[in-house]
C-alpha cells in the first residue's frame, strides 16, 4: 500500500508551529507495513488544497490534517466536498458528541459548534472525543483519503482507531525497519569501510540509509516484502558488529525509534555496564538531564542532578570552594573539576559530568567570548576536562552543543572501557 501525508495550514509553512504530525504519522503507516512515497504542507487555499487532493489520486491511501475547525480560514471540508462531489451534512452522531464535549467542559453551544458537525455525506465518520471535529473517511477511484484534525492529542487515536479498522485487515504486505547506531567514525569514512557490507545488502534486497546526528550515525536497514527478512538483516547486523567492533553501540528496533539516540546509546550502555551517572549543570541549564529522562529505563542509571546556575548553589550544594570562583570564575577548568567531583559524591554515582559556560548573547569577555564552555568528567576517582569554544551562535544552540557534546563524551568514555 502506498501513502500520501498532506498537511493543511498557514501555520505550518510560516514555522509557528513545528509539523509533528507528519513524522507521527509516516511512523505509524510504516509500522503497519504502509509505505508513506510524498508528504505535502500546503497553506490554507482552497487551489493549493485541490491539486494535492488530484495528486493523491496515484496513492493507494492518503491522510490529510487541518483545516477542520469552525472559523473561516479552516477550509478543508468545504474543499473536500467539491474534490468529491459530495455535500456537507448534519451528522446526529457527531453533534452529540460536540454537545456532551461542550457541557463537559462547562460552556455553552454555539453555531461555531454545531457546524463541526457537519459532514460529507457519503464519508464514514472517526469520532473525535477530545475536540469538535470529527475524522472522516472517503473514497475516489481507487484512493481512501482520511481527513482528520491538526491538533496532534486529537488527530493520534483517530489515527490508530482508522489504521487497526481498515489498514490492519487490507493490506498485508510486510515493511521491516532495524536502525543499527555507529558512534566516533565520519559518515565518509564509515561508507568505505562497509562499502563490501553494503553490497551484499543490496544482493538481498534490502535497502540502507545514512541518517548522521554530529559524530552519531544511525544506520536504517529497510525490507519491503522480502522472504526471512528478519533473519537476514539480524545476520547483517552480526557481521557489522565485528566490522566496527566498538564503533558499534547499539541497535533499534522501528517500533522503539528514538528522538535522542545518542541518549538512548549512553543510556543503554550504562545499563549493560551496570554503571551510574549524575550532572551538575549551570549554562545548560538541565538540558542534559532532560535528554537522559527521555529515555525509557533511565531510572536504572540516573539517579540526579543539580542545576547550579547560580555561584552561590555552586558553593552550598557542590562544595565548589568561594576561592576558586574569586581566582578562576565559574567558566574554568578548576570550577568544573570541582563541579564534577561534587555531584558525584553527593549523588553517589560511578560517572559524573559537569558543565558550566556562557551561553549569550551578553556575558562574553575577550578572554572568555561567548560559546565558551567548560566540562569535567568524573570516574571513579579520576577527574579530566576539557574546554569548548562554540563560537557566536544562538544561546540554543550553544547549550544544544553542549548538551551533545557533553553526552558524546561520556560514551566515548563508555566505549573505551
Amino acid at each position: 500500500m502506498k501513502s500520501m501525508i498532506l498537511n493543511i495550514g498557514d501555520e505550518l509553512l510560516i514555522g509557528q508551529v513545528v509539523n509533528t504530525n507528519a513524522s507521527y504519522i509516516a511512523k505509524i503507516l510504516n509500522t503497519y507495513h504502509v509505505t508513506v512515497e510524498l508528504i505535502e504542507v500546503v497553506s490554507d487555499n482552497k487551489e493549493e488544497i485541490l491539486q494535492s487532493l488530484i495528486k493523491g489520486l496515484h496513492y493507494d491511501l492518503v491522510i490529510i490534517t487541518g483545516g477542520l475547525g469552525p472559523t473561516k480560514d479552516d477550509i478543508t471540508k468545504h474543499t473536500l466536498a467539491e474534490f468529491m462531489n459530495d455535500t456537507l451534512v448534519e451528522n446526529e452522531i457527531v453533534l452529540n458528541d460536540i454537545k456532551n464535549l461542550v457541557e463537559s467542559r462547562k460552556r455553552t453551544m454555539n453555531e461555531l459548534n454545531r457546524q463541526q458537525a457537519l459532514v460529507l455525506s457519503k464519508a464514514d465518520i472517526i469520532r473525535n472525543f477530545l475536540g469538535t471535529a470529527p475524522g472522516m473517511i472517503m473514497k475516489k477511484d481507487n484512493t481512501v483519503y482520511v481527513s482528520l484534525p491538526g491538533v496532534p492529542y486529537e488527530m493520534k487515536p483517530m489515527l490508530q482507531e482508522f489504521v487497526q479498522k481498515y489498514v490492519v485487515t487490507k493490506w498485508k504486505g510486510q515493511i521491516i525497519h532495524k536502525s543499527v547506531f555507529v558512534f566516533g567514525i565520519p559518515e565518509s569514512e564509515l561508507s568505505v569501510k562497509i562499502e563490501k557490507w553494503e553490497n551484499a545488502l543490496n544482493k538481498d534486497g534490502i535497502k540502507l540509509a545514512y541518517l548522521p546526528n554530529r559524530n552519531l550515525i544511525r544506520l536504517r536497514l529497510t525490507s519491503v516484502n522480502i522472504e526471512d527478512a528478519e533473519n537476514k538483516i539480524q545476520n547483517h547486523i552480526q557481521e557489522l558488529k565485528s566490522i566496527l567492533n566498538k564503533n558499534f553501540v547499539g541497535e533499534e528496533d522501528w517500533n522503539d525509534t528514538s528522538d535522542y539516540p545518542l541518549a538512548k546509546v549512553v543510556v543503554q550502555i550504562l545499563q549493560q555496564q551496570q554503571l551510574t551517572i549524575s550532572f551538575a549543570e549551570s549554562c545548560t541549564g538541565g538540558s542534559i538531564s532532560s535528554m537522559i529522562t527521555k529515555i525509557p529505563g533511565a531510572s536504572d542509571v540516573f539517579y540526579g542532578s543539580v542545576v547550579s546556575y547560580s555561584n552561590e548553589i555552586k558553593i552550598k550544594v557542590l562544595g565548589v570552594k568561594e576561592n576558586t570562583l574569586k581566582q578562576y570564575g565559574a567558566v574554568s577548568k578548576e570550577c568544573v573539576e570541582e563541579m564534577a567531583i561534587g555531584i558525584k559524591n553527593l549523588m553517589k554515582t560511578d560517572i559524573a559530568i559537569s558543565v558550566s559556560g556562557i551561553a549569550g548573547p551578553t556575558g562574553g569577555t575577550s578572554e572568555k567570548p561567548v560559546g565558551t564552555v567548560w566540562m569535567a568528567l568524573c570516574f571513579h576517582d579520576k577527574v579530566e576536562s576539557k574546554l569548548f569554544q562554540f563560537g557566536e551562535q544562538s544561546r540554543e544552540q550553544i547549550i544544544e552543543s553542549a548538551t551533545f557534546n557533553a553526552l558524546s563524551w561520556v560514551l566515548k568514555k563508555l566505549i573505551e572501557l
